[in-house]
């Protein structure tokens, strides 16, 4: 059995463990990422960047279809599905290759196979052809993400019932389509069906769709949804179904029937920490099996490290990438730490949502006195102009201080404008400082301006 020795051995290949390589090697550190499948994870491959390029393709069609609003004749523009998704796969390939060389760049080594510690120091490759041999590591970090679960009545073997992965490999554009879970996931799918075309039903179990955000956020999103005519059902299970020919029939709790071609469920994701060596390198999990880290991303066994959505926290790619940057540097010698004050983080619906840090109710369970600073699109010139003023941007503040403690936007652009309220935050401005910042006109961010204006009372095109 042979053996190869590096500084740092990551277990996984996606967002946190091949940036956390990354990191490694630009800090000098000898690196090797152990990975089974292709590099970039579940967000780059059935994940993130797929289904955005999805929902720019719904964007586009919306687009278009309201085209004679600026005065622009367009007669029944129709989707290509096969060519969307061929475009979706050709981005993940070019993705693909862009790691690949990157990895080359930095001098990493890839190797293919899967993983299993054996010890705190040493990883057990097996490769593709069934060889075994070991990777040893002064230091490990492990990075393997999650995956999806299955929810009763249904199981992801069933033919017709799919997860992520599987509703991103649909050969042709399903006439009817239930969603299992009105999460994010959910959400974002359900847009790009209805705009697609497809008959969707949404059924979630709690009294309200994407419960993770403000719930005047999402009133806005289930508004939306509705009027592509996506069917909601909330406070409510898919109890049982049966088939009927080539359609699924679920009866929901209450009694109502939701008949549909495919099921995608998006609820519940569980660690992929089974089956790879954490008894054997004692790694604590906790009872869900997430494995158990400090705010410099250390296990328990000292010089293993766990990053990204096998930790437990916010399943965000963008979060695990920045928690394999600081587990590399801890690594390093630096003294970096964890911050989750700021994270930001967006959801791909139409209209699209931002949001970092507290909203009002969670600053005010907090202890905050809070003041809100409030601002609708429909007030915005930019929105006019571009046809989109449904929404609004809410800004959370500590009266006393004018610390902002965080933002919460749905509208146009608002995944990329929450940023200007993240950087704000990370920079320990004040309200006063976003206020007072003179924003070019007309534009979209003007409304965040105003928004933090509007905490004074002040905003000049609000009433």
């Amino acid at each position: 059995m042979t053996e190869k020795k590096f500084d740092v051995a990551v277990l996984g290949g996606g967002p946190g463990g091949y940036v956390g390589a990354i990191r490694a090697s630009k800090l000098g550190l000898r690196v090797a990422v152990v990975e089974k499948d292709h590099l970039g994870g579940v967000c780059l491959n059935c994940g993130c960047i797929p289904t955005k390029t999805l929902y720019h393709t719904a964007v586009s069609l919306e687009e278009i279809r309201k085209a004679h609003i600026f005065g622009i004749k367009v007669n029944n523009p129709e989707l290509d599905f096969p060519a969307a998704m061929k475009r979706k796969d050709d981005i993940i390939e070019m993705q693909r290759r862009g790691l690949n060389f990157h990895f080359k760049s930095n001098n990493i080594e890839l190797i293919k196979g899967t993983g299993k510690l054996v010890s705190r120091d040493t990883i057990l490759v097996t490769g593709p052809g069934g060889s075994e041999h070991h990777v040893s590591a002064s230091s490990i970090i492990i990075a393997t993400g999650s995956s999806a679960g299955n929810v009763p009545p249904f199981d992801l073997s069933m033919e017709g019932v799919v997860d992520n992965t599987g509703i991103l490999s649909l050969g042709r554009l399903p006439e009817s389509l239930l969603i299992v879970g009105g999460g994010v996931v959910g959400s974002e799918f359900a847009n790009i069906f209805a705009s697609f075309g497809t008959r969707v039903t949404v059924v979630e179990i709690l009294p309200r769709i994407l419960t993770t955000e403000d719930e005047e956020v999402s009133k806005v999103i289930h508004k939306a949804l509705k009027l592509k005519g996506v069917d909601i059902h909330t406070s409510k299970k898919v109890e049982d179904f049966s088939r009927d020919g080539g359609k699924f029939v679920c009866r929901l709790s209450g009694g109502e029937k939701v008949e549909a071609e495919k099921i995608l469920v998006s609820v519940g994701r569980v660690p992929n920490s089974k089956n790879i060596g954490l008894e054997e390198a004692g790694i604590e999990v906790d009872e869900k099996g997430y494995i158990k880290v400090d705010n410099r991303l250390r296990t328990s066994a000292g010089n293993v490290y766990a990053v990204g959505d096998v930790n437990g926290g916010l399943q965000l790619a963008h979060l695990a990438s920045n928690e394999g940057k600081i587990a590399a540097e801890v690594i390093s010698g630096k003294d970096s730490v964890m911050d989750y004050r700021v994270i930001p983080w967006a959801v791909f619906a139409s209209p699209e949502i931002g949001t970092v840090g507290l909203n009002r109710a969670q600053a005010e369970k907090k202890g905050f006195s809070v003041c809100m600073g409030h601002f609708p699109f429909s007030s915005s010139g930019k929105a006019y102009i571009t046809g989109e003023t449904e929404g609004f941007i809410s800004i959370v503040t500590d009266k006393e201080t004018g610390e902002i403690l965080g933002a919460q936007m749905v509208g146009p652009r608002a995944s990329d404008l929450i940023h200007e309220v993240a950087v704000a935050m990370n920079g320990e401005m004040l309200i006063d400082d976003l206020a007072s910042t003179v924003h070019s006109h007309p534009t979209l961010s003007e409304a965040v301006m105003e928004a933090a204006e509007d905490c004074f009372g002040i905003a000049t095109h609000k009433s």
